[in-house]
């Protein structure tokens, strides 16, 4: 299908790869990408082989232009879609700068915005203009784990692609040293399951956490708390973005793990899901750890 779309004659323009974490978007979005941009494409892909594929093994590519969140609130801001009154001279280029002008060599321009979802409300009201009405060497592929949290108004314009995870026993030819515990860490996500073996000792770690943690009682909450917080120190050593990132991946595996464990208490799942929530929006890990084992434990 990514073949079909980077043919001229698709006419598709803004391309939305929707999935669970893990499922290949960002692998398929460069892919894609780099199709757009080659000078030479043939029916198997890009060439590999032009000025434009070379510059983009080399990072050095002018025409393509990558937005993620950024900044304590992992947020893309509208500073990243239109330039700001304010500029700074260390500014990143905002995606309207960067379409102004028509490709330096590539076929295309690109832009591919990680995590779109992450848009606030004013940079979502910005990128809508390029969107409906983009030049016609305009291509832009999102991504987003998180469909349902984009504004209708950006659905409508993209070409809707889901990135679905494949089955346990076609994931267990790629990796056959992964055991059922690490699979599920990973919510059968190929690209999380190969960082969860990647941090192997950190997920040894919680999984004997996870094990353990129906048996204690609610007089241990605060201990409990502070045991999972060493193991959030652990995470913290391995995972790029700060002690924030790590927390959400420490908390969001914790509560993937009970989601698909047959003997959850009520209720687990969805105040595991709810302290992620509250770590992600900043919320000080201490008190959001403390108040959820206290929940958790209180039955």
């Amino acid at each position: 299908m990514i073949r079909r779309i980077s043919l001229e004659e698709s006419g598709n323009h803004a391309i939305l790869l929707y999935g669970p974490q893990g499922a290949g978007k960002s692998e398929l979005a460069s892919i894609l990408a780099q199709m757009w941009l080659c000078t030479n494409p043939t029916p198997a892909g890009a060439c590999g082989e032009c000025r434009t594929c070379s510059s983009l093994d080399r990072g050095t590519c002018a025409d393509l232009l990558t937005i993620a969140p950024s900044g304590p609130s992992r947020m893309i801001m509208n500073r990243d879609i239109t330039e700001p009154s304010n500029k700074k001279p260390d500014d990143p280029v905002p995606l309207l700068d960067f379409f102004r002008t028509p490709p330096l060599r590539a076929r295309h321009k690109v832009a591919i915005l990680f995590e779109s979802d992450r848009m606030n409300g004013a940079s979502c009201n910005a990128l809508l203009k390029t969107l409906e009405e983009p030049p016609a060497f305009a291509k832009m592929i999102l991504t987003t784990d998180s469909v349902g949290s984009l504004p209708a108004t950006i659905l409508s314009r993209c070409l809707a692609v889901a990135c679905e995870v494949p089955l346990e026993k076609d994931l267990l030819l790629s990796f056959p040293e992964a055991t059922p515990e690490e699979i599920r860490f990973a919510s059968g996500a190929p690209g999380r399951l190969r960082t969860v073996l990647d941090r192997k000792d950190q997920y040894d770690r919680l999984l004997a956490f996870a094990q353990k943690l129906p048996t204690r009682r609610a007089s241990e909450a605060l201990v409990v708390s502070e045991e999972f917080s060493g193991i959030l120190e652990s995470f913290q050593k391995v995972v790029p973005g700060g002690a924030r990132a790590a927390n959400a991946e420490a908390i969001d595996a914790l509560a993937l793990y009970f989601a698909r464990e047959p003997s959850c208490p009520q209720g687990w799942t969805q105040r595991m899901i709810e302290a992620h929530r509250r770590i992600v929006a900043n919320g000080s890990a201490g008190l959001v750890l403390d108040a959820m084992f206290t929940a958790l434990l209180t039955r």
